[in-house]
C-alpha cells in the first residue's frame, strides 16, 4: 500500500502542478501577450481532474473528507460502530458504482471516438480519470473495511482531527 500512496501523491501532484502552469502560461499569452491559446484550456481542465480525482483516494485513506458528524458524535459506542460499518459498505457500493458507470463511458467514448475540440485529442482519455479514480476508491474502502471489520480497529483516527465544529 506504501507503494500505492507514493504513486497516488506523486500523480496528483505532478497533474496538478503541470495543469497550474499549462493555466498560469495561458493567463500569460492572453493578457500579457494578446494571443488567447484555446487549447491550453482542454489541457489544463484535464490535468487539474486528474489531479484531485486521484486525490480523492488519498483523502479517504487519510480521513481527509468532509464530514457531517453532530449525530456521529451525540450517538453512543453501538451506534457509532453500525455506522461505520454502513458507511464502508455504502462506499464500496459507491466505489464500484463509479469504477463500472466510468468503465462505461470510456468504452462508449473509445466506440464512438469523440476527440476534443482544439487538440482533436481521444475524449476516451480524458475520461479514463473515473474508473481508475472508482478503483483506487475501492482498494481505499477495503483497506479500511479490512482493518475495521476483520481487526477490529478503530477506522476514524479521532486522535487526528484537530480541530471539531
Amino acid at each position: 500500500m506504501r507503494i500505492l500512496d507514493k504513486i497516488e501523491s506523486a500523480l496528483s501532484g505532478l497533474f496538478f502542478l503541470f495543469g497550474f502552469g499549462v493555466s498560469l502560461y495561458s493567463v500569460f499569452m492572453r493578457y500579457v501577450v494578446g494571443a488567447s491559446q484555446s487549447w491550453a484550456t482542454e489541457i489544463y481542465t484535464m490535468l487539474l481532474v486528474w489531479a484531485i480525482f486521484i486525490g480523492f483516494s488519498t483523502a479517504l485513506k487519510d480521513n481527509k473528507h468532509i464530514s457531517i458528524d453532530i449525530m456521529y458524535d451525540k450517538s453512543g459506542p453501538k451506534m457509532k460502530k453500525f455506522s461505520q460499518g454502513v458507511t464502508l459498505l455504502i462506499g464500496v457500493g459507491f466505489s464500484l458504482f463509479i469504477l463500472w458507470t466510468g468503465l462505461e463511458m470510456v468504452l462508449t467514448a473509445y466506440a464512438q471516438g469523440i476527440k476534443t475540440i482544439d487538440l482533436n485529442f481521444p475524449i476516451w482519455i480524458n475520461y479514463l480519470i473515473m474508473p481508475i479514480a472508482g478503483a483506487l476508491l475501492f482498494i481505499r474502502f477495503c483497506e479500511k473495511a479490512y482493518k475495521y471489520f476483520i481487526l477490529n480497529e478503530d477506522i476514524t483516527n479521532e486522535e487526528d482531527i484537530q480541530w471539531k465544529q
